[in-house]
């Protein structure tokens, strides 16, 4: 992996998202008009500065990178904040790219992390989360999150990697259809 292009400058997960940007996009494809939609694995400060210095736009998930992330000050100001609160904190880096961060929290327990680069989404509301939980007679109700349009748009798209199963188990219904008795089948 160190071998690889762009790691030796930039990191195994920056330099990841970089060669995987230079496969994906048409040589006569406009650059502002790309978007990247990265979870957790790809997302750092670091592979948002990257991207944006190539004139794409990116939304990309954070959960342990910290590396530049202030995620012990976002975790401080929305510690006791109701479901659907979020701060957005924005920042240039030094590379002159401007990067939006937010923190957005879903549930009680759950605080979401994503870097942005400017731009590459909006902070209205958008499709709310659909929360369900059991109730104390074992009913499972439902409540909807209120939450911005950039994360409903990323969790809208980022699914693609499980589309087959989410096919089989919910579209489908194909574990309702076929009464499997063999698990190797």
């Amino acid at each position: 992996m160190k071998s690889q292009q762009f790691n030796q400058q930039v990191g195994a997960t920056a330099g990841c998202t970089l060669r995987l940007l230079l496969g994906t996009i048409p040589n006569d494809a406009e650059p502002s008009k790309h978007g990247i939609r990265a979870d957790a694995w790809f997302g750092s400060i670091k592979t948002a500065n990257e991207v944006g210095l190539r004139g794409h736009k990116a939304v990309l998930q954070v959960k342990l990178y910290r590396s530049l992330f202030p995620k012990e000050f976002i975790e401080s100001v929305l510690k006791d904040a109701p479901e659907g609160v979020l701060i957005l904190l924005e920042g240039t880096t030094n590379d002159e790219i401007p990067l939006v961060v937010l923190g957005y929290r879903c549930s009680h327990k759950t605080i979401l992390f994503f870097v942005l680069t400017k731009n590459a989404g909006s902070s209205k509301l958008g499709d709310p989360y659909q929360m369900k939980y059991t109730d104390s007679f074992g009913n499972i109700c439902t409540r909807y999150v209120d939450r911005p349009q950039v994360i409903s748009n990323f969790f809208a798209g980022s699914n693609a990697i499980g589309t087959h199963n989410q096919l089989c188990q919910n579209s489908l219904k194909l574990e309702k259809k076929w009464a499997t008795k063999n698990p190797w089948f």
